[in-house]
C-alpha cells in the first residue's frame, strides 16, 4: 500500500480543485451529506470517530509536504507551485477514489477493510477509557520550541526546502537521521525552530527537545520527554506507551538511556507501523550541549545504532557543533545519517539571506544597500553576529546619547581594528563596551557579580530564584533593582530578562564561552569562583529559612513516592524553585570554593539542623542519587583541616548514610526516618544526634549493629567475570563471562555509564579488561582478538590477532600496554608478551610438556614481567620492553612439600604490587612467596588483593578480612563467596563479585573506624545443616570454627549430641546422600575419609565402623531399611551395592548396578522400605531404578532431565519423582504413571523477579512421606510449598539472601517445619503456627498491634517488608538481612537474631507522630 504521506500534492490544485470531491459539502449547512449506518457490535459513536481519523489522514496529504495552506500569503514559506506533474495527480486522484470508496462500504455495511487499518483504530477507541495517565513521565521543562527563534522568512530557504524534501523522501534507502552542523553563530538552532514550527502546525512535529549546556540532566529525560510529545500528537502512541509502564514502576523513572530508547520510543513506534500514516519528525537541537564526550556516549550509539530500526516515516533532525566524538559517530554511520555542514553551504546564499535580514530588521532606518553589504561583509557568515549587529544599532540594547549613524561608524570602526578577532568576540566587547564603563569600579564590580551569577549557577535561575539566593550574602545587594540595573539593557545577549520567573542565562552558547575565556573577554572576564561562596551561603540560608518535616504533607508511609499521584503537584507548590535549586546545588557551590571558616561553620550548622530534612526533599525531588556525590566533594573540601574535624566526621557519616540508605529513601520519603534513621549504627554520629528527635520509630531490641558496614553499594549483576578500576577511580569496567559486552560503571552510584558492545553473535565473554595510562582508552581481550576503545571518540581498534588460537590465561599490565597470554599444543605449552603498541611480540617462552603457566606483571616497577614456570624451573624474571631475560630464581629445596604439591590446587596467580612476591591462590588456603628468598607465609582463606600498603584482603568462610601488617583484622560480612575482585589503585576501594551481584567496599572508611576503636559484634564463622532427620526429631549441624558434628533437638534448637570427626566428610553445600539419618532417627551415618561407614547411635553416643573399601568418600552412599535393621551402600566406583545387617555389621547381599554411571557423583540414593527397590540419580543423568534382578525403565521421564528428588512410598507401592513443574507418580507394580502439575507460583511470589534464571541453583525437595513438595526459585530467594497429591501451593516464604537451599521440611500432625540451610546459618521456621500480629521478635510484647490482627509482612529481597495488601511497612538494610527475626521464624544457628521492637512504631497514616512534639495526619 502506498503510503498518504509520500505524495506530494500541488497547493493550489490538488487542495483546493479536488478537497470538495472527497468530502462534499451541503449547499445550505456546508456539512457532510452522507449517512452513517450503524454496524454490528460498533458504536456510531466510534464509527464517526474512525470516519474523522479517516478524513484527517486525507488532509494531512495536503498539507504534510510543509508547505501548509495557512502560509500561503508568507514569504518564509516557499510554496511548490510547478513541481507536480501528471503521474502524481493521478496517484492523488487514486487516493481520493478510495477514500470515497470506503464512505460507501461503510454505507452499505460493508466489512471494515480500509487502508489506514481503521479496524485498529476502533480498538483503540473503545481502550479510551483506561487510565493513560502519563504525567510520572520525567518531562524536561523549558526544552521544546521558541516562536521568537525561527528563521526570517525569506532566509535560509535552500536549506529548510533540503530539509522538508528529506523528510518527505519515500525512497526506501532514505537516511533516517538528518544531521545539521556547523559552528556557533551560523543559525543552526533558527533553521531547526523554523522546521519543528512548520511541522507543527501540520501537526507532523513528534517532538521538540532543545540541549542546554546549563541543564545537562535533561540528557536523562530526553527520551521520556520525547515520547510523551509523541504520545501528545498521536492516542495510538499514548495507548502503546500506557501499556508498557503500566506495571513498571521503576521504568518511569529509570536514567539507563538505552532502556528508554527500547520502552518509551522503540517500542511503542515499532508497534503502531502499520497503522501509521505519515511522516513524525523528531528534532533534536544543539547535541553538542548534552555534556562532555564521555557523558553522552550512550546517546550517540543509540542515536547511532537504533533510528534505523524505527519505522520508515520516522525522522530524526539533529544540530550540533561538529565536536570530534559527534562527527566521528556521524560520519561512520552514512547509511542512516545524512549530514550536511553549514560552512559548506554557498557563501552566496548565506551572505543573500544575511543581507535579507538586515534589511529587514533595519527597515525603515538610512541604510543604502552598500551600508548592508558592509555590514554582511563584517558578519563573516555568521547569523548571530547580524542578530547582535542589528540589535545594537536599533538601540535595542542602549542606544541612549548616540544615533544609528553614530553607533554605525562605531561598530564599522571598532570592527575593523579588531578584525584579527574572532567577529562574535569582537562584537560582544562592542555590546558590552556600550553597556558598561569600564572606568567605573562600582559598575564593572556590579557587572561581574551579577553576570557571574548566571553563568556561576548549576541551572538557570530567574530573576526572583537570583534575588532569593543572593540575598545579603553579596557586597552588592541581591535586591531586584541592583540586578535589574544590569541586566536590563543585555535582552541581545541573554534570555529571560523581561519576566522575573523565566530562566535568565545566555542567549547563545558563544556568549557564555566568551565570559569565561580572559583572552577572549579580557575587562570583562568572569571568574565564578568568585561567585560560589556567594552562592553556597545563599543556597544554605535558603534551606536552613525553608525546610521543614513533612515539607509535602504525605498523608501515608505505606506507599512510594511515585504512588502519590498528587505528590507531584504538591512538589512543585509546597518546594519552592529557589529550596528546590539549594537543595540539589549547595554541595557543589561549596566544594568549589576554597575552604572558608565561615562557611564551614554554615555548612555544620546546617547539617546539624536539617541532614534528614534535606534528604527529605531530595526524595521528594527524585534527586537523592546526586547525594553521595554531594557528600564525597565536600569530604574532599574539608578534608584535614584540623580545626573543622567534627564537620569532617560528620560528612563523612553522612556519606555512608546516604550510601546504605539512599534506594530506601528514594523510594518513600518518609522512611528517611522510619527506616534509615533506626537501622542506622548507634555509634554513629548521625544516630546519636537525630535519634531522640524521634521517638516514635521502630527499635532494635537485640544487640545492634555498632559500625557502618564496609561502604556497601550493591547491585544485582551476573557473572561478572572480569573487573578494573581505571587509574583515577572514577570508572570501573566489568565484563560478563558470557557475553562479549564491557560496561563502565560510576563506582559511586553503581549507574552504569556506557557499554563496549562486540555483535558478533559468539557466545564468548571479554576475558581481561584495563584502562590505559590517563585513562583514554579500554583494552580489553576476546577470543583471537585485543581490543581498544577510546573513551574520548568512542572508536574501536583492534591492538592485536592471531587467528590461528584462542587465548588462554590473558592478563593485561596495569597500563595496558603489554598482553601475556599462552596455549598449549601437542609438544608443550608457549607463553608469550605482546606489545601493545608495536603489535610486537617480545617474548616467547615455550615450555615442554602440557601444563598450566602463571604469570603477571608488575604494578610499580613497569619493566619487569614475572612468570612463574613450575617447580621444576623456578621464577624467571624479563625487561617487558625489550625481552631480555633478567633474573631466574630456581625453587628451593627448603620449601615445604605442601607448596610443592599446591601446584596441582592452584586457582590463580597474583603478584603484590611491588612485584617482589608471588600469591598462590587456593580454595581454602594462600601463599605469600617471596621467591627470592624463598620464604614462604601461609594465609588462611583466599586472598583477594594485596593493597599498596601491604595490607592483605582475604575471603574466609563468610567474611572479608583486611589484615594490616602488624596483624591486625578488621572483618566485613558478605553473603557468598567472590568470584571475582579488583582493587581501585589507591587501594582504597575493593570491587567484589560473586554469581548473583556486584558489591563495592571503602577501604578507607573501613580503616578510620577501626582507629576509633568503634567496635560491634564480629562475623565468626557459622554452622549449616543439610540434613533433618526422618521423623523430625534431630537435625545435623557443621560446625566450621569447631571442626565437630551437632545433632540438635527440632523443637527446641538445642544440641543433644556433639562428636568430633571429619569435616571433609560434611563440606559439601548441597544435599548429598554419604550422610543421613535413619528412618527412626536411631542412628546416624555418614562416609568418612578413612574409607568406612560411621554408623552413629544418637541415644547411646556409641560409634561402629563399617568398612567400605578404597578410594576414599567419592562414590560412596548410604540408605537405611524402614525397620533400620539394614543398611545399603552404594559404591559407584565400583558399580556396587553393599547390605549390612547393622547388628552384626556383616554383609548379607551385594547386587551389581545394572547400569554402571561415568559419574561417580550422585545427588540421591534412595531404597524402598524393605530395599526391594533402589533408585539413585548419578550427576546431570536421569533417575536410575531397579530392583534386586533387574532395571525398571522410566521412560516417561525422556525430556523431564530436571528431576531432582524422589521418593519410595511406604507400601513400596509407588517411587514419587518430582520435578521442577511436576510431581510423577510410578506404579511399581503395574508400570504406569501419573503427573500432578504443580500450580504455578504468582509472579508477585518471585520476590526477585528481575533475576530468576533457570540455573541449577534452585534446590527441590519432598518430605519424607511424600506428600509435600518443595522447591526454593531459581534465585534461592523464595521457598514454595505444594500439596505433592494435588499440585495446589501452600505456603510461599522469602529466604535471607541467595543460594539458600532447603534442608528439610518436617509436616506432621501438630506442627510443620521448614529448615533452609546457607553457608553462615541454618534457620527454623514453624509454618503451621498462626500469629495475631506482625512480630519481628520472639517476644510478643513487640508486635506491631496497630495493623488489622492477622495481618501479614515478608521482607523481600530489595529490603523492603511490605504487608499482605502491598503496603510498605520499612526497609532492612543488607546486612540484618541473614540475622533478622522473620515472622514464623523459630530460631536461627549461626548467628543471633535481630528482633526488632514494633510496639510503639509509628507508621501508615499515623507516620508523622514518629517525631517527638508531632501529630499525626488526619
Amino acid at each position: 500500500m502506498k503510503k498518504l504521506w509520500q505524495i506530494r500534492l500541488d497547493r493550489k490544485k490538488a487542495v483546493s480543485g479536488k478537497k470538495s470531491q472527497i468530502n462534499p459539502k451541503s449547499k445550505e449547512e456546508g456539512q457532510p451529506q452522507s449517512t452513517l449506518v450503524k454496524l454490528p457490535g460498533i458504536d456510531g459513536k466510534e464509527l464517526e470517530s474512525s470516519m474523522q481519523t479517516a478524513s484527517q489522514a486525507l488532509n494531512t496529504t495536503h498539507t504534510i509536504t510543509g508547505k501548509r495552506l495557512e502560509h500561503e500569503d508568507k514569504p518564509g514559506i516557499r510554496v511548490g507551485t510547478n513541481i507536480i506533474g501528471e503521474p502524481i495527480r493521478l496517484r492523488v486522484q487514486s487516493y481520493q477514489d478510495s477514500f470515497a470508496k470506503l464512505l460507501a462500504e461503510f454505507q452499505t455495511r460493508s466489512a471494515l477493510h480500509t487502508e489506514i487499518s481503521v479496524g485498529r483504530l476502533l480498538e483503540l477507541n473503545k481502550s479510551m477509557g483506561e487510565n493513560l495517565d502519563l504525567d510520572d513521565l520525567p518531562y524536561a521543562s523549558n526544552a521544546g520550541l521558541h516562536t521568537g527563534k525561527q528563521c526570517l522568512l525569506g532566509t535560509r530557504v535552500e536549506v529548510l526546502d533540503e530539509i522538508v524534501d528529506w523528510i518527505n523522501n519515500d525512497d526506501d534507502d532514505c537516511p533516517r537521521l538528518f544531521w545539521l552542523a556547523g559552528p556557533a553563530g551560523m543559525g543552526k538552532s533558527a533553521i531547526a525552530h523554523s522546521i519543528g514550527l512548520r511541522f507543527k502546525s501540520i501537526k507532523r512535529l513528534g517532538s521538540f527537545f532543545c540541549f542546554d549546556k546549563n541543564s545537562v540532566e535533561r540528557r536523562d529525560k530526553i527520551f521520556s520527554t520525547i515520547a510523551r510529545d509523541l504520545a501528545s500528537l498521536d492516542p495510538q502512541i499514548k495507548h502503546e506507551l500506557a501499556k508498557i509502564i503500566k506495571d513498571e514502576i521503576s521504568l518511569r523513572h529509570t536514567t539507563d538511556l538505552q532502556l528508554q530508547w527500547e520502552k518509551f520510543i522503540s517500542e511503542p513506534l515499532c508497534a503502531i507501523s502499520e497503522v501509521s500514516t505519515g511522516p513524525i519528525l523528531i528534532v533534536i537541537d544543539g547535541l553538542d550541549e548534552s555534556g562532555d564526550p564521555i557523558s553522552r556516549r550512550e546517546l550517540l550509539k543509540i542515536l547511532e545504532k537504533e533510528i534505523s530500526s524505527l519505522p520508515i516515516n520516522i525522522r530524526f533532525l539533529i544540530t550540533s557543533r561538529p565536536e570530534h566524538d559527534i562527527l566521528l559517530t556521524f560520519k561512520n554511520s552514512q547509511s542512516h545519517i545524512r549530514s550536511k555542514m553549514m560552512n559548506n553551504i554557498p557563501e552566496t546564499e548565506t551572505n543573500r539571506d544575511i543581507f535579507t535580514y538586515f534589511k529587514t530588521t533595519l527597515k525603515g532606518e538610512s541604510f543604502g544597500n552598500a551600508e548592508l553589504k558592509q555590514l554582511v561583509d563584517l558578519s563573516q557568515g555568521l547569523f548571530q553576529w547580524a542578530y547582535l549587529a542589528s540589535e545594537f544599532l536599533t538601540g535595542l540594547g542602549n542606544g541612549a546619547g548616540s544615533t544609528i549613524s553614530e553607533r554605525y561608524e562605531d561598530l564599522i570602526s571598532t570592527q575593523h581594528i579588531e578584525s584579527i578577532e574572532d567577529p562574535l568576540d569582537a562584537m560582544y566587547n562592542q555590546i558590552l563596551s556600550s553597556l558598561f564603563d569600564l572606568k567605573s569600579p562600582r559598575v564593572m564590580s556590579r557587572f561581574r557579580s551579577v553576570i557571574g551569577s548566571i553563568v556561576a549557577a548549576s541551572e538557570p535561575l530567574s530573576l526572583n530564584e537570583l534575588i532569593a539566593l543572593r540575598g545579603e550574602n553579596v557586597s552588592l545587594s541581591g535586591r531586584e533593582t541592583d540586578i535589574k540595573v544590569v541586566i536590563q539593557y543585555m535582552g541581545s545577549l541573554l534570555s529571560g530578562i523581561d519576566d522575573p520567573s523565566s530562566p535568565i542565562h545566555p542567549l547563545h552558547l558563544s556568549f557564555r564561552e566568551y565570559l569565561l575565556d580572559h583572552n577572549r573577554s579580557r575587562e570583562f572576564c568572569i571568574d565564578p569562583t568568585h561567585c560560589h561562596q556567594d552562592f553556597a551561603l545563599g543556597c544554605l540560608r535558603t534551606m536552613m529559612e525553608e525546610l521543614r518535616f513533612n515539607i509535602c504533607d504525605i498523608s501515608n508511609s505505606h506507599i512510594r513516592n511515585i504512588d502519590d499521584k498528587s505528590l507531584s503537584k504538591r512538589v512543585s507548590f509546597l518546594i519552592s524553585s529557589q529550596l528546590s535549586y539549594s537543595s540539589r546545588h549547595w554541595a557543589r557551590h561549596v566544594s568549589s570554593t576554597v575552604f572558608d571558616p565561615l562557611v564551614a561553620g554554615k555548612v555544620e550548622e546546617f547539617l546539624h539542623h536539617g541532614f534528614l530534612l534535606w534528604l527529605e526533599v531530595l526524595s521528594l525531588l527524585r534527586a537523592v542519587s546526586g547525594a553521595a556525590k554531594s557528600m564525597s566533594s565536600l569530604i574532599s573540601w574539608c578534608l584535614g583541616k584540623e580545626s573543622h574535624q567534627t564537620l569532617c566526621d560528620f560528612v563523612v557519616d553522612g556519606k555512608r548514610f546516604v550510601q546504605l540508605f539512599g534506594g530506601a529513601i528514594a523510594d518513600s520519603a518518609p522512611h528517611v526516618y522510619l527506616s534509615a534513621l533506626p537501622f542506622c549504627p548507634q555509634e554513629s554520629i548521625i544516630y546519636k544526634h537525630f535519634i531522640s528527635q524521634f521517638p516514635r520509630t521502630l527499635q532494635i531490641a537485640s544487640e545492634p549493629i555498632y559500625d557502618w558496614p564496609l561502604g556497601w553499594r550493591r547491585i544485582a549483576m551476573r557473572n561478572v567475570e572480569y573487573m578494573s578500576f581505571s587509574h583515577g577511580g572514577q570508572y570501573l569496567a566489568v565484563t560478563n563471562r558470557y557475553e562479549g559486552i564491557v560496561r563502565v560503571l560510576d563506582p559511586e552510584t553503581l549507574m552504569t555509564l556506557w557499554t563496549v558492545a562486540l555483535s558478533d553473535g559468539l557466545n564468548y565473554g571479554i576475558r581481561a579488561v584495563r584502562f590505559s595510562t590517563g585513562d583514554k582508552s579500554l583494552v580489553f581481550v576476546r577470543i583471537k582478538s585485543i581490543y581498544s576503545f577510546d573513551i574520548q571518540t568512542g572508536s574501536l581498534t583492534i591492538l592485536y590477532t592471531r587467528p590461528d588460537f584462542h587465548f588462554h590465561n590473558e592478563i593485561l599490565s596495569q597500563d595496558a600496554e603489554f598482553v601475556a597470554f599462552c596455549y598449549n599444543h601437542d609438544t608443550g605449552s608457549e607463553l608469550t608478551v605482546c606489545n601493545l603498541g608495536t603489535r610486537e611480540e617480545i617474548i616467547n617462552i615455550h615450555v615442554e610438556g602440557k601444563r598450566t603457566l602463571y604469570y603477571g606483571f608488575s604494578n610499580t616497577d613497569k619493566g619487569s614481567f614475572v612468570a612463574y614456570l613450575g617447580m621444576d624451573i623456578g621464577v624467571k624474571i624479563w625487561d617487558v620492553e625489550t625481552g631480555v631475560l633478567l633474573q631466574l630464581f630456581p625453587i628451593g629445596p627448603q620449601l615445604p612439600d605442601s607448596l610443592k604439591e599446591y601446584r596441582y590446587k592452584l586457582q590463580r596467580f597474583m603478584l603484590t604490587p611491588n612485584g617482589k612476591q608471588i600469591v598462590l591462590k587456593g580454595n581454602n588456603h594462600s601463599y605469600l612467596w617471596s621467591y627470592q628468598d624463598n620464604s614462604l607465609i601461609t594465609i588462611e582463606g583466599t586472598c583477594l588483593s594485596i593493597t599498596p600498603d601491604g595490607s592483605v584482603i582475604i575471603q574466609m568462610d563468610n567474611s572479608i578480612l583486611l589484615r594490616d601488617k602488624n596483624g591486625t583484622e578488621l572483618h566485613c560480612p558478605t553473603t557468598n563467596n567472590t568470584f571475582s575482585n579488583a582493587l581501585s589503585k589507591d587501594g582504597n576501594r575493593l570491587a567484589i563479585s560473586d554469581h548473583e551481584h556486584l558489591d563495592i567496599l571503602e577501604l578507607d572508611g573501613w580503616r578510620s573506624y577501626a582507629r576509633r576503636d568503634i567496635h560491634g559484634p564480629k562475623s565468626t564463622p557459622s554452622p549449616w545443616s543439610k540434613n533433618v532427620s526422618p521423623d523430625g526429631r534431630y537435625f545435623l549441624v557443621k560446625s566450621t570454627e569447631s571442626g565437630y558434628y551437632e545433632i540438635r533437638d527440632v523443637r527446641l534448637g538445642q544440641p543433644v549430641r556433639e562428636f568430633p570427626g571429619s569435616v571433609n566428610s560434611l563440606d559439601y553445600h548441597r544435599p548429598t546422600p554419604s550422610r543421613v539419618f535413619s528412618p527412626m532417627s536411631r542412628y546416624l551415618g555418614y562416609v568418612s575419609d578413612e574409607h568406612t561407614v560411621n554408623l552413629y547411635n544418637i541415644s547411646s553416643g556409641i560409634m561402629k565402623e563399617f568398612p567400605f573399601g578404597d578410594g576414599g568418600v567419592d562414590g560412596k552412599y548410604i540408605a537405611f531399611s524402614q525397620d533400620e535393621m539394614l543398611m545399603a551402600t552404594l559404591d559407584l566406583s565400583q558399580g556396587t551395592i553393599h547390605m549390612w545387617s547393622i547388628d552384626s555389621s556383616q554383609i548379607v547381599d551385594t547386587l551389581t548396578i545394572p547400569s554402571h554411571p561415568e559419574s561417580t557423583d550422585c545427588s540421591k540414593f534412595k531404597v524402598s522400605p524393605t530395599l526391594r527397590y533402589f533408585a539413585y540419580a548419578p550427576q546431570y543423568e536421569n533417575i536410575s531404578l531397579f530392583n534386586r534382578s533387574r532395571p525398571i525403565p522410566l521412560d516417561f521421564l525422556t525430556g523431564t532431565p530436571d528431576c531432582e528428588d524422589f521418593i519410595f512410598s511406604a507400601d513400596e507401592e509407588y517411587i514419587i519423582i518430582s520435578s521442577r513443574s511436576k510431581v510423577f507418580y510410578f506404579n511399581l507394580i503395574t508400570g504406569k504413571h501419573r503427573a500432578v502439575t504443580l500450580q504455578e507460583v504468582p509472579k508477585h511470589l518471585y520476590l526477585y523477579e528481575r533475576f530468576i534464571f533457570s540455573t541449577s541453583n534452585s534446590d527441590i525437595r519432598l518430605s519424607e512421606s511424600g506428600c509435600y513438595r518443595v522447591g526454593t526459585n531459581q534465585e534461592g530467594r523464595g521457598c514454595h510449598i505444594w500439596d505433592a497429591s494435588s499440585g495446589r501451593l501452600l505456603h510461599s516464604i522469602f529466604l535471607d539472601y541467595p543460594d539458600t537451599s532447603i534442608a528439610g521440611f518436617i509436616p506432621s500432625e501438630s506442627y510443620q517445619y521448614l529448615f533452609t540451610s546457607t553457608r553462615s546459618n541454618t534457620r527454623v521456621l514453624r509454618l503451621d503456627s498462626e500469629e495475631d500480629w506482625i512480630c519481628f521478635s520472639s517476644n510478643e510484647q513487640h508486635s506491631l498491634r496497630s495493623l488489622p490482627c492477622r495481618s501479614s509482612a515478608t521482607l523481600r529481597s530489595d529490603g523492603w517488608v511490605i504487608t499482605q495488601n502491598d503496603e510498605l511497612l520499612f526497609w532492612v538494610p543488607q546486612d540484618y538481612h541473614r540475622r533478622l527475626h522473620v515472622p514464623k521464624l523459630k530460631y536461627i544457628i549461626g548467628m543471633k537474631a535481630t528482633e526488632l521492637d514494633l510496639s510503639s512504631f509509628a507508621h501508615g497514616q499515623s507516620w508523622t507522630s514518629c517525631k517527638h512534639g508531632s501529630n499525626p495526619n488526619p
